[in-house]
């Protein structure tokens, strides 16, 4: 009778292990963060980005909350179309009001550099994970740009924020015009 017991109990504690290691599995969550921006005008969709909160936020908010926002994103025809950027971009005449970031007084800055996709691929992108030493390697600090502009689907930007996070970041979409926006997933250097 004890080896039933024994039995049961060995079967009831394997069964649970295996049952624990499935709900981890399902818990696992991609390096992978994915956000939508609007340009000046959208009043649907945030247009400031804080890489440290993981959170969007409207202009009034930002301007609350300035020294956590490393990304904003504009639309200017023709020259920028959409674009993303930062508070210390001096980027003047696009945001109207009191808050805009003309007015602030911490103004960071995020620096962008564009991989050709004959050098870095969507492929790679998406097989990139947290601790890839690639991720700091292809920014390119010699020729990073205060701009990513006229960005198009799958346009692929190594940047360095102000606080000297690593990121990449790949477009996902992109609507034009003041009311546009601008999807896209990033994955930092940890």
């Amino acid at each position: 009778m004890k080896k039933l017991i024994y039995l049961f109990l060995f079967a009831f504690i394997a069964s649970s292990t295996f049952v624990s290691c499935d709900d981890d599995e399902d818990k696992i969550e991609s390096p992978f963060k994915t956000v939508i921006l609007g340009a000046q005008s959208n009043t649907v969709i945030d247009g400031f980005y804080s890489i440290n909160e993981e959170k969007t936020y409207t202009m009034d908010e930002a301007y609350a909350n300035q020294a956590t926002i490393d990304l904003l994103c504009f639309y200017e025809e023709g020259r920028n179309d959409i674009t993303i950027s930062s508070p210390g971009a001096n980027i003047t005449e696009i945001f109207t009001g009191d808050n805009n970031p003309e007015n602030w007084t911490v103004t960071d800055t995020t620096y962008f550099y564009q991989l050709e996709s004959t050098v870095f691929t969507v492929a790679q992108f998406a097989a990139l994970s947290i601790d890839d030493s690639i991720i700091e390697t292809l920014f390119d600090a010699e020729e990073a740009k205060r701009k990513a502009k006229l960005l198009q689907a799958d346009d692929i930007y190594a940047f360095q924020t102000e606080d000297n996070y690593y990121g990449i970041l790949r477009v996902i979409s992109v609507t034009q015009g003041e009311t546009g926006s601008v999807e896209f997933e990033y994955i930092i250097k940890k």
